[in-house]
Order: C-alpha cells, then sequence, then structure tokens
C-alpha cells in the first residue's frame, strides 16, 4: 500500500503532537539541521503503518508495537508500506519512493474486542 507524505498531514500531525520541532514544518530550518526538506514525525510514519493495515483488517486491534527509523520520511514523497503477516505479529517496512527502507518494524494484533 502506499501513501503520499503531505506536508500538510505533516503540519496537522504537528499541531496535533504538540511536536512543533522546525525542521519538521519548515524547509528553511529543515535545511539548517542538515536535511534536504521537512521531515515527517516518526510517530506519523507509525500511525500510517497502523491505519493503513487496520484499514484491511477491520476485526483486528493493536496491543504493542515498535518501528526503528533508518531514513528520513520527506514531505511530498511517497512511501509504500509492506506488510508480512504472521498469526498475530505483523512485520512492516516502509519504502520510500528511491527504494530505501525508511523504518520497519513490529506490532501485534487481537481479534475481536471480545478476545480481551
Amino acid at each position: 500500500m502506499e501513501k503520499k507524505i503531505t506536508m500538510e498531514a505533516i503540519r496537522l500531525f504537528a499541531a496535533a503532537s504538540g511536536d512543533a520541532a522546525a525542521f519538521h514544518t519548515d524547509p528553511e530550518a529543515a535545511k539548517a539541521a542538515g536535511f534536504k526538506g521537512p521531515v515527517a514525525h516518526g510517530m506519523y510514519i507509525m500511525g500510517i503503518a497502523h491505519s493503513m493495515y487496520l484499514s484491511q483488517h477491520s476485526e483486528q486491534w493493536i496491543k504493542s508495537s515498535r518501528m526503528r527509523f533508518m531514513k528520513p520520511a520527506w514531505a511530498d514523497t511517497v512511501a509504500r508500506f509492506d506488510y508480512d503477516c504472521a498469526n498475530h505479529e505483523i512485520q512492516v517496512t516502509v519504502i520510500g519512493e528511491n527504494g530505501e527502507t525508511l523504518a520497519n518494524g513490529s506490532f501485534s494484533v487481537g481479534g475481536k474486542v471480545d478476545d480481551l
């Protein structure tokens, strides 16, 4: 599954999360910090991974999650989210437009609310 990481979404996430670090929202500040442009928040990328998976598996819910970030997810690029599902452990890899792995991780899922 693919998702465009827009500057608007990054700004909305910054406002909602309270993480207003300038390198996320200001191109000049991002360049001054050594980046080629604004960088999406890691938790935003993890949230996309969760929501995209759950959009296809609405009977499940996430019990725990971990993710490692290797490269920045730039504003206004498309990221691909690849999933490998084994029982209740979901492996996710986030791939950038140039084919580089941006992040990888896993999350465990449960079934119906009755399974709590």
